[in-house]
C-alpha cells in the first residue's frame, strides 16, 4: 500500500508557501521585482496595479482618529475665528485608496480594507465636522468622480499630483464663492500655465526601492506656475510675501509642494490672492501654530484660512496644548501686561510674581519676545505649598520661531501659583513680556 503521508506533507507545505508568498508579495507577483513590502519595509506597503503603492497602515485604514473632543475644539476655533473676521475652512485631504481605489489589487482584501467603508469613513468625518458648524470641504467626491487615469496621487509616493491638487483647490474655491462675504472682496485675474516636468524627491520611493529589483516609478509630474494676469512677472507667493491677502493657506506638504501648486490652483479659482504659510515636515499643528501665533496674523488677518490636513492625522495626539495655542492666539483678548524682572547673569531668565494675580480657568499665559529666533521656553511655576511644577515649550526647527508662546496655568495649579521663572534657549533681544489671555 502507497504511503501518502510524504504527498500530503508536501502538498500542505506548498499551500502554505503559497499562500505566505501570495500575501507578503514575491517577486514573481511583483511588476518592478519586489519582496517583503508588506512585512519588512518600512512603512510597510502594498503594491498595486499600474505601478501604485499604497501604505497598509496609513492609506488603507478604514477608521480615524476623530474623537467629539477634537471637533468640539476645532468649532470653537472656527467660531473665535468668525467674530474676529476670519472665516475657517477645513480641508481634510482623503487617503491614496480612498481616492484612488481603482489601483488596489485583491490583496488588499486581506487586511480588511473595504472600498464602500473607505468611503464612508471619509464621508462620516465630514458630516461629523459640518454638524458641528465647522466649514468642512468634501475632496473625496470630487477625486472619486474623475477618471483615475488622471494619476491623483504619485505612483511611489503618498502626495497628490498637480491634477489631485487642482480637483481639491477647485473644491476648496467653490466653497470660498459660496461664502456671503466674497462678493466684496477684491477679485484678481489668474492665469496657470505649464512648466517643465520635475522629478520631486521621495523618502517613500527610497525605502520602497531597497525591496525592489527593477526602477519604481519616478516621482515626477508637470509642473505649473499661476501668475496675475494684469502683473505677468508676479507669480503667487508660496512662503509669504503679504500678509495683507484675502487667503491663509496652512497645511502639511501637500499644500507646500512645489510640483502641486496648490496655492496657485486656488487663486486661480478663487480670484483671490493668497499667502502660503504651509510647512513640510510640521505634523498636523505646525504651520497653523507658527502662522497664528506670529505678528502678521494678529496685526493683519485673513478672510478666509485655509487648514489642509491629512484626514489621518489625529488632531488629539498632542493633547489640549495646541489647540489652547490656538484658541488663545484665535481671541488675542489680553490683560496688561504684568512685571516682568529678569534675573541670573545669563539674561536669559525671568521671574513674575503671581501672588496677587487671580487666574481664571479659560485664561492661558503669552510670554512674548521681540526676538524672533527663541525657540525654547521652559516655565517652572513655584507653589504655595512649596512644590513647583514645570513644562517646557519647544518650536521645531521646521516651525516658524515667532517670538510668542501661550500656555494654561491651570494643570500647574495644584496650589495657588506664587510665581513663575521663564528660561529662554538663550537671552531674548529686548527682553519679554507676559500677559493673561482668555480662550
Amino acid at each position: 500500500m502507497t504511503d501518502l503521508k510524504p504527498l500530503f506533507a508536501a502538498l500542505l507545505c506548498a499551500t502554505i508557501f503559497s499562500g505566505d508568498a501570495e500575501a507578503k508579495g514575491d517577486l514573481s507577483s511583483s511588476a518592478f521585482g519586489c519582496k517583503h513590502l508588506e512585512d519588512v519595509a518600512d512603512p510597510r506597503s502594498l503594491e498595486g496595479k499600474s505601478g501604485y503603492f499604497y501604505r497598509i497602515f496609513t492609506d488603507m485604514r478604514l477608521h480615524f482618529s476623530f474623537s467629539d473632543e477634537s471637533i468640539q475644539n476645532l468649532a470653537k476655533l472656527s467660531e473665535v475665528l468668525k467674530e474676529k473676521g476670519t472665516t475657517l475652512i477645513y480641508a481634510p485631504v482623503p487617503t491614496k485608496s480612498q481616492a484612488m481605489p481603482d489601483f488596489l489589487p485583491e490583496r488588499a482584501k486581506l487586511y480588511g480594507y473595504d472600498r464602500k467603508l473607505a468611503a464612508q469613513s471619509y464621508q462620516t468625518v465630514i458630516d461629523r465636522l459640518k454638524a458641528a458648524n465647522i466649514l468642512a470641504v468634501d475632496l473625496q467626491s470630487p477625486m472619486l468622480a474623475a477618471k483615475s487615469e488622471d494619476g491623483l496621487f504619485f505612483r511611489s509616493d503618498f502626495h497628490w499630483t498637480a491634477q489631485g491638487s487642482r480637483l481639491a483647490a477647485k473644491a476648496i474655491a467653490d466653497v470660498i464663492k459660496a461664502q456671503p462675504g466674497y462678493a466684496s472682496i477684491k477679485k484678481t485675474k489668474f492665469k496657470t500655465r505649464e512648466l517643465d516636468r520635475m522629478v520631486s524627491f521621495s523618502t517613500l520611493r527610497n525605502n520602497l526601492q531597497r525591496f525592489c529589483k527593477d526602477a519604481l516609478p519616478v516621482v515626477e509630474s508637470m509642473a505649473y506656475e499661476t501668475t496675475k494676469v494684469d502683473q505677468s512677472s508676479g507669480t503667487v507667493d508660496l512662503f509669504g510675501a503679504e500678509a495683507a491677502d484675502p487667503i491663509a493657506l496652512v497645511g502639511t506638504s501637500m499644500s507646500n509642494a512645489e510640483a502641486g501648486n496648490f496655492g496657485g490652483f486656488i487663486s486661480q479659482y478663487s480670484s483671490l490672492t493668497l499667502t502660503n504659510y504651509a510647512i513640510s515636515g510640521g505634523n498636523q499643528f505646525g504651520s497653523i501654530l507658527s502662522y497664528m501665533t506670529s505678528r502678521e496674523f494678529q496685526e493683519n488677518r485673513p478672510r478666509f484660512l485655509i487648514w489642509e490636513n491629512p484626514i489621518y492625522n489625529n488632531l488629539g495626539q498632542y493633547g489640549p496644548a495646541p489647540w489652547v495655542e490656538l484658541l488663545a492666539a484665535a481671541s488675542q483678548t489680553c490683560q496688561p501686561a504684568l512685571e516682568v524682572q529678569n534675573i541670573g547673569e545669563q539674561q536669559d531668565e525671568f521671574f513674575v510674581d503671581l501672588a496677587s494675580v487671580k487666574v481664571a480657568s479659560n485664561q492661558a499665559v503669552m510670554v512674548e519676545t521681540q526676538d524672533q529666533t527663541i525657540r525654547n521656553l521652559t516655565v517652572e511655576a513655584a507653589l504655595a505649598n512649596g512644590q513647583h511644577r514645570s513644562i517646557a515649550m519647544h518650536r521645531g526647527d521646521r516651525l516658524r520661531a515667532t517670538g510668542r508662546f501661550y500656555f494654561p496655568l491651570l494643570p500647574l495649579e495644584q496650589a495657588p501659583i506664587k510665581s513663575l521663572k521663564l528660561t529662554f534657549n538663550r537671552p531674548p533681544e529686548g527682553g519679554s513680556e507676559l500677559q493673561l489671555c482668555s480662550y
